[in-house]
């Protein structure tokens, strides 16, 4: 297997663990706002969901983003991929301090 032929099948991998981890966080967010709610009646008619929804989705979208790039950076390193993928892939995800 050539190195793009693995970069490629990094890739879909990492693809299908961003939306995965995305809508789990996503899932995990709306669920407490749900919780939320759920206790207080009165606010789920009044402009507090509608201004508290984006907000969270957008929370939810950088948490995502955040936990994707920190643990696909850390199996890069627990797996030793560096020199089996493109170098372009591996110093998007990692840090040179």
């Amino acid at each position: 297997m050539t190195k793009k032929e693995r970069t490629f099948l990094f890739n879909i991998c990492v693809i299908l663990y961003n939306i995965l981890i995305g809508l789990a966080v996503t899932a995990v967010l709306l669920i407490s706002l749900l919780f939320f709610l759920a206790e207080n009646p009165n606010l789920s008619e009044s402009v507090f969901v509608q201004i508290a929804l984006p907000i969270i989705l957008l929370i939810g979208l950088i948490a995502a983003m955040s936990i994707s790039v920190h643990t696909v950076g850390w199996v890069i390193k627990k797996f030793h991929l560096e020199d089996k993928l493109d170098p372009k892939v591996v110093s998007r995800y990692q840090k040179k301090l």
